[in-house]
């Protein structure tokens, strides 16, 4: 049951669910036997809604959970209808006939600590999986190496198949989707290529940097034909990369012009309270506790890779297991060594945004940073307040000292408000990926 394992810990998959067993099912609802009233409360009040969602990834369609207590003396392996629970091996989580890659099962929205870095990233996502091909058609998602493209794509394939037991979704590399098209010409087999990439109804494209790199101009021209098709037809594309668009070493304008005609949204280094997050979350589901100091020393080691980040506390974790005794601040320094980093990410300084956001949306610098209260000013303050915490390290008392003197509950109103509007209107989504494109200078 390694997918049960991943969610709630080791620990607690071996204490409360390896004798566990599937008594009945009976539609949507799953009745599962456990051994005692207090592993039914540990369930219960430390993972709720935790087994729903893994037996639904599991079986394919969404399902509800009860627990049932089996007491010792009338044996669980005597409950009718006994069936361990379902391994994730016993069904692959994408519709692909082979092709692609299986999705992983640690990338879910749940997972995925959303934090300034990321928010309109993950918004965007979040807004394709639940309504694929209708809103943002291409997503195109980049970022330097390891801080959560992948993770946030396989999300979207996650909730998709939650959401629509019966849809087709393939999570493909370029590389990968290039070395299918060359074997089909060597093949002869063209028409089934495009027949199992064309029909998809979510095609997830990783690395999408490597498309001309690997076999030149006719695995780009497929590939267009392929993605006019998709999205010709309302089936969502999502496309990650380590550039964005415009920067790509790609021949085909056509294809350039395709991948900036939907949602560009970028992911950044994360700051260190962000870090900090990731690593209690990572650590949680390890099932080991590591002291809040040692946290803030790994978060403060590692900047730039969120996924050296997390390399770095196994290696910490695999340590506390085979020895249990309190780690020192040198000792893990020592341990994660080789995984320290220190690289920079150029910021842009509040008075750039702040004029960028004035010009573009009509109004004047000075009456963003005045006590002007009309919504003519006060939406596009906002709109400045958000890019200057996203795109800055600047806190939210200084962000609130540079716009006027404003106290820290005004500018995270402000924040907030921007980050609420995102999540449900389409027109701010735009607003703000135009806006820090432009800033950018993506």
């Amino acid at each position: 049951m390694p997918l049960f394992a991943e969610r709630l810990g080791a620990p607690t998959c071996e204490s409360f669910l390896r004798p566990a067993r599937v008594l009945n099912r009976e539609g949507s609802v799953v009745t599962i036997g456990v051994p005692s009233e207090f592993a039914r409360n540990w369930l219960l009040e430390r993972h709720p809604g935790c087994l729903e969602s893994c037996l639904s990834e599991v079986l394919r369609e969404p399902v509800r959970v009860e627990l049932a207590i089996v007491e010792p003396d009338e044996s669980l392996q005597n409950a009718p209808a006994p069936h361990p629970l379902p391994a994730l091996e016993e069904a692959p989580l994408n519709r692909d006939s082979g092709t692609g890659t299986p999705l992983n099962p640690k990338y879910t929205f749940e997972n995925f600590v959303v934090a300034d870095c990321n928010h309109f990233a993950h918004a965007a996502a979040l807004a394709v999986a639940r309504a694929p091909g209708r809103n943002y058609n291409p997503l195109f998602i980049h970022s330097k190496v390891g801080l959560g493209k992948t993770h946030l794509m396989q999300a979207i394939g996650h909730m998709v198949l939650q959401l629509h037991p019966r849809s087709q979704v393939i999570y493909v590399s370029a590389e990968d989707f290039v070395n299918h098209f060359i074997s089909a010409m060597r093949d002869n087999s063209m028409v089934k290529f495009r027949e199992v990439f064309r029909s998809a109804d979510v095609i997830l494209v990783d690395d999408i940097q490597f498309i001309a790199a690997i076999e030149g101009p006719a695995s780009e021209e497929e590939f267009f034909h392929t993605f006019n098709t998709l999205t010709q037809t309302n089936k969502q594309v999502v496309i990650a990369s380590d550039c964005a668009p415009r920067h790509l070493q790609i021949m085909n304008d056509r294809l350039r012009s395709r991948l900036e005609m939907g949602i560009v949204a970028d992911l950044r280094c994360p700051d260190v309270e962000t870090r900090i997050a990731i690593l209690e979350k990572k650590a949680q589901s390890e099932g080991t506790e590591l002291p809040r100091e040692v946290l803030e020393f790994v978060a403060q080691k590692i900047i730039s890779n969120i996924r050296v980040l997390e390399g770095a506390l196994m290696k910490l974790c695999a340590h506390v297991s085979l020895d249990p005794s309190p780690l020192s601040i040198p000792q893990v320094e020592e341990i994660i060594a080789d995984y320290s980093t220190a690289s920079t990410e150029r910021r842009l300084s509040l008075p750039e945004i702040a004029q960028y956001v004035a010009d573009q949306m009509r109004c004047e610098v000075e009456d963003m940073l005045g006590a002007k209260r009309s919504q003519e000013i006060v939406w596009p303050r906002q709109v400045a307040i958000y890019l200057c915490r996203e795109l800055t390290d600047a806190s939210y008392a200084k962000i609130g000292e540079y716009f006027g003197g404003r106290d820290h509950t005004t500018v995270l109103h402000g924040y907030n408000k921007v980050g609420e509007m995102l999540a449900k209107d389409e027109k701010t989504l735009w607003l703000i990926n135009d806006l820090k494109a432009g800033l950018r200078g993506d």
